[in-house]
């Protein structure tokens, strides 16, 4: 905040020297130069940053405000910049006019002509940078602090997505818990004690953003061993993962919800599941996909259609994530099935 009012402070002085004391010094050596009388000449040069000032003044309590709602911004700044080369030529002959009959200067037409090409010359050089300068610094600030908002909004948006994930998961895991309590006992403390280190991954990864792939297959199976319980060897897995992925960094929590969604949605007629879990590298990208070789969704399902939101929720934070490009694309598993795939830049590496 300090820093700030001091460099208010600057730009403040700075602009007061270009907007009155330049045009104060040039016309005070004008005048003496051309009266001899170095008196007369610096009350005409007080004059006329006093009428310079008055004009500045007028100028900005009545007509800037409207010239803040002109776009584009190139023509607000061009009618600024005319303004003020307007309040400092008028100011400037004024007062030249007044002060020569109030000392007893003449001024010759050719000299205030002369006086007058001068400004309009040297203002755009002088004046008209200086407030150029300033209007790219309003731009870059304006940029910035749009750029900061668009980042906070952005990190908001994937907390709330992840907020939908998490609750649904262990609600799921919760009931499997209650299950194995009256059937399995230990099996039930094995259970909790999995739960328990899927819990601090799950508050840990949510302070880092983004995991290395190691860790998010870690945790999935800590999440298969506990749906194990339930599906017991009708759960099948196959799993191919390229070593040099597993370092990339993903989004905590991306895996599980595709997996999740396979389980729900990939049964087979003997009630079965064939879960396959297979990571490339492809170029500049890592390919995931998730598959199954269940009845298959509709021929134009869509993402985020239907009650279910964790297909969704996981495009979206791979979107906000890596960029438009980098979404859930689904196709249909042969000989049936579903197989749901997305890509991650090579390059994201912990």
């Amino acid at each position: 905040m300090i820093e700030q009012t001091q460099a208010g402070r600057r730009q403040a002085v700075t602009r007061a020297l270009v907007e009155l004391g330049l045009p104060a010094l040039a016309f005070t050596l004008g005048v003496g130069l051309a009266t001899g009388s170095w008196p007369a000449s610096f009350a005409t040069g007080l004059g006329i940053s006093m009428a310079i000032f008055a004009l500045y003044w007028l100028d900005h309590r009545f007509i800037h405000p409207h010239l803040g709602k002109v776009t584009p911004d190139w023509m607000r700044l061009g009618l600024e910049i005319t303004c003020s080369l307007l309040d400092h030529v008028v100011g400037a002959v004024v007062s030249l006019l007044v002060c020569s009959h109030l000392f007893g200067f003449e001024v010759a037409p050719s000299a205030a002509w002369l006086a007058i090409t001068a400004m309009v010359i040297a203002f755009p050089i002088v004046h008209g940078t200086e407030m150029a300068l300033r209007f790219l610094r309003q731009v870059q600030e304006k940029e910035r602090q749009e750029e900061r908002l668009r980042a906070l909004a952005t990190e908001a948006e994937l907390r709330a997505l992840k907020a939908q994930i998490n609750p649904h998961f262990l609600f799921n895991t919760l009931n499997t818990i209650a299950e194995l309590i009256h059937a399995d006992s230990e099996r039930a403390e094995a259970t909790i004690e999995r739960l328990a280190e899927m819990l601090r991954y799950v508050l840990t990864g949510s302070e880092r953003g983004l995991v290395p792939l190691g860790e998010e297959l870690a945790f999935l199976d800590d999440y298969l061993e506990i749906e194990r319980v339930r599906f017991a060897d009708r759960l099948r897995v196959t799993r191919g993962v390229a070593p040099q992925a597993l370092d990339l960094l993903v989004p905590s929590l991306v895996l599980q919800p595709l997996v999740e969604n396979a389980l729900g949605h990939g049964l087979g007629v003997d009630g079965s599941i064939d879960l396959g879990i297979a990571i490339h590298t492809d170029g500049d990208q890592a390919v995931i996909a998730i598959s199954d070789q269940g009845p298959g969704l509709p021929a134009h399902y869509k993402i985020g259609e239907g009650p279910g939101r964790g297909l969704y929720n996981v495009d979206q934070r791979l979107r906000k994530t890596y960029g438009e490009a980098y979404g859930l694309e689904i196709s249909a598993n042969q000989p049936h099935g579903t197989i749901v795939t997305f890509s991650i830049p090579a390059r994201a590496k912990g």
